[in-house]
């Protein structure tokens, strides 16, 4: 019985995550992109500092909650960067918490034009409350207690950018594909980590003096599902605010917007699905909190 319902669990995590996905759903990935690529560490030139809360699929219990703080920073005159980021992953009675460092090296290959390649080493703790699982008949084997597991694992990405101009970049996630052990009870090697691919790309066009547009894609895929794609469009006026919109092949759609004033911003969206989940969610909902320390007489120069 203890078996079949860590099996459940864990099947749970993958269905409601989304096609298998271990890792966290971002909606405002853009401005807290560093959470998907480690390359992205250092490639601004002031330190920002995110602070991202997501609340999926709001209605239902057990439903996936989401913290995430990060932060990085370029060092050695920008040919380098580090960052982390602090992050906890909650769906029913199954989580993670757990932290992430990441190294990065910037190589110029133009004038204007730069490629970032970045490793990130990751470390969490994932847990099953037995408390919180629900089940038809007793047994002894249940402990109603917390059954944990350390995990480890790694991260690699490339990202190539052009300024505040353009940008492209390429992420693969938990590498290690670690089989995770909670307690007595291996989990069979269909519930280990699973690698996580992510491919997005990005331009921001001048649009009259105050206003600019970025279209921008990210691409999802897992080494055991169908690619997932979010097709995105954010319009700013005057560098301090801006609307968004997104649409993600899985039938949701994105609503965005934010605020900056001076080195501070919230950014905040919701999310509406189109698929038969409509009937028994109240949608997603995502904040964004950030502040770019040092950015100072270079604000003009960085859209966040």
């Amino acid at each position: 019985m203890k078996k079949i319902l860590l099996s459940v669990a864990l099947l749970f995590v993958g269905l409601v995550s989304g096609y298998s996905q271990q890792l966290p759903l971002y909606s405002q990935y853009l401005l807290n992109d560093f959470l998907l690529n480690p390359a992205i560490a250092g490639t601004n030139n002031y330190i920002p500092i995110r602070l991202t809360g997501r609340y999926q699929y709001v209605g239902f219990d057990g439903a996936p909650k989401t913290v995430a703080l990060a932060a990085h920073s370029p060092i050695m005159r920008g040919k380098m960067g580090v960052g982390g980021f602090l992050f906890s992953d909650k769906i029913g009675a199954v989580s993670q918490t757990g932290l992430q460092l990441s190294y990065s090296y910037h190589m110029p290959l133009s004038n204007d034009i730069k490629l970032s390649m970045g490793l990130g080493f990751r470390a969490f703790q994932y847990v099953l409350d037995e408390t919180q699982l629900v089940y038809i008949d007793e047994d002894q084997t249940i402990t109603d207690t917390k059954q944990a597991a350390f995990v480890p694992d790694a991260d690699f990405g490339l990202y190539v950018y052009s300024g505040t101009k353009w940008f492209a970049g390429f992420s693969a996630a938990q590498l290690i594909q670690y089989k995770v052990k909670l307690g007595d009870v291996d989990i069979e090697s269909s519930s280990s980590t699973i690698r996580h691919y992510f491919l997005t790309g990005g331009y921001t066009f001048d649009a009259g003096q105050d206003f600019q547009i970025q279209p921008s894609l990210l691409v999802k895929a897992t080494a055991e599902s169908p690619v997932n794609v979010d097709v995105n469009v954010k319009a700013t006026y005057q560098k301090n605010y801006w609307l968004g919109l997104s649409f993600r092949s899985d039938k949701s759609l994105i609503t965005m917007f934010g605020v900056k004033y001076q080195i501070y911003f919230l950014g905040f969206a919701y999310d509406y699905s189109f698929s038969d989940i409509k009937n028994y969610s109240n949608g997603s909902f995502e904040i964004v909190l950030g502040v770019n320390l040092g950015e100072g007489a270079n604000r003009g120069s960085s859209l966040l």
